[in-house]
């Protein structure tokens, strides 16, 4: 990786990191979506940067805000989090032709112990299956230490919905699932920048695309979380170009 590209990924995902760290006490029963949108595009303008997801394939928004049911994709619209709302931000900035693509999912004011659940145990696999971000490993060994995680705890994860490797565009190879066998797969290699990204829900469910051509839902009335990072893979330890620099541990 060009050490000056990846600069580029690294204070674009410091922009986004700090956006999310925000919104930890920016979303609230009461926000509406259409304020975190605002917000988002305030940052990334103070930064120099641009939105990644603007305009992407016609994509009419800078975040996707996906609130309870909706999986992905949702596009900011006038509507005001509730209590107990649980709503996914997804997020892409460009910094000068570099793109990073990262999540996190927010319980709204006070949701419930199973909603939270949810929340903990995908954050959990992402965690997780960072440390696996290493030659020698394949996307199946992260698929399948996702799918173990969730499914552990008693919920599905949405094996429509994939990561993905990310760069000078949001979606390049390979495609990294949130399911799979160990060994399977493609190899991991230093270099490659991908974008693991657990997708779950409380249950099975459908999915569907909705009226407005993009958000993803669940058919059945029941709540989804999101997480992602942007991930450098090194002859060493995996780099998260979505967060700020630290050690993750060998597994």
């Amino acid at each position: 990786m060009d050490p000056k590209k990846l600069a580029k990924q690294q204070q674009a995902g410091l922009v986004a990191y700090d956006f999310f760290e925000e919104l930890n006490s920016f979303i609230k029963p009461g926000r509406n979506l259409l304020e975190i949108e605002v917000l988002a595009n305030k940052r990334i303008k103070e930064a120099g940067f641009k939105p990644a997801f603007l305009g992407y394939k016609g994509y009419p928004a800078t975040t996707c805000l996906s609130v309870n049911s909706a999986i992905v994709h949702g596009i900011p619209y006038d509507y005001e989090l509730d209590d107990g709302d649980v709503v996914a931000v997804d997020i892409g900035i460009n910094n000068d032709g570099m793109l990073v693509d990262t999540a996190r999912t927010y319980g709204v004011g006070k949701i419930t112990t199973t909603n939270q659940r949810l929340i903990d145990t995908t954050r959990i696999a992402l965690e997780e299956a960072v440390k696996l971000c290493r030659p020698g490993h394949t996307t199946g060994d992260i698929g399948a230490c996702v799918q173990g995680i969730v499914e552990k705890a008693g919920f599905a994860v949405i094996e429509e919905l994939t990561g993905h490797g990310v760069g000078t565009t949001l979606q390049e190879a390979p495609t990294v699932p949130n399911y799979g066998r160990p060994g399977q797969g493609v190899a991991l290699q230093a270099g490659m920048v991908i974008a693991v990204e657990p997708i779950t829900a409380i249950r099975d469910v459908k999915v569907v695309i909705l009226a407005d051509g993009w958000t993803v839902a669940a058919k059945e009335d029941v709540v989804t979380a999101h997480f992602e990072h942007t991930i450098l893979i090194t002859e060493d330890e995996p780099v998260v170009l979505s967060a700020p620099v630290e050690k993750t541990s060998k597994k």
